[in-house]
């Protein structure tokens, strides 16, 4: 029992780095992903993070999705949604290309909860606007460029690490502002 009790905060602290880790590999992931959509869509992505409800998730603005989740985007237009929740005719849309439109599928959910301990904390953009309350948006643009800024996520303690997006390039990297146990 001594051994168990001697070794127990040494594995907690070592299982909540972990979970901070992996929320963080996450999230970069997440920002990739939004990238890549902006420039094989041809159409910006948003990043969103709530705070409140420590969640996350990827969207493209500017579009209605219909309770089927099934996206008309028009090749002429910048976007054709049907907003009253109808579902189009797909098989007219997929076969016939004369319409000018694309049906997309999107998952119906890419929302993801931060696991605990780990947490967003704040989004600080470019511009110096610190967000830690509310919604954040970041959004990735079809050059490869995104608005930038500073995600910092925590863990149990002062434990925190911030990922950089480098405007021009959408790219992340970490800048650990404390130590990860």
């Amino acid at each position: 029992m001594l051994v168990i009790g001697l070794g127990m905060p040494t594995f907690l602290r070592t299982y909540r780095g972990e979970v901070v880790r992996s929320e963080t590999s996450l999230l970069r992931s997440t920002i990739q992903h939004a990238r890549y959509q902006a420039i094989v869509r041809q159409h910006a992505m948003s990043l969103n993070m709530d705070f409140a409800q420590q969640a996350y998730w990827i969207e493209m603005p500017d579009i209605v999705e219909t309770n089927m989740v099934l996206q008309v985007l028009s090749l002429s237009t910048n976007a054709l949604a049907f907003a009253d929740g109808t579902v189009p005719e797909t098989t007219l849309m997929t076969d016939d290309l004369s319409t000018n439109a694309v049906v997309v599928a999107l998952p119906t959910s890419t929302r993801h909860e931060m696991v605990s301990p780990a947490r967003l904390v704040q989004l600080e953009g470019t511009d110096g606007v610190v967000t830690a309350s509310g919604t954040a948006t970041v959004t990735f643009y079809p050059n490869g460029a995104c608005q930038g800024g500073v995600i910092t996520l925590g863990g149990d303690g002062n434990d925190t690490v911030a990922i950089d997006l480098d405007p021009l390039t959408s790219l992340s990297k970490l800048l650990p502002s404390a130590s990860m146990r």
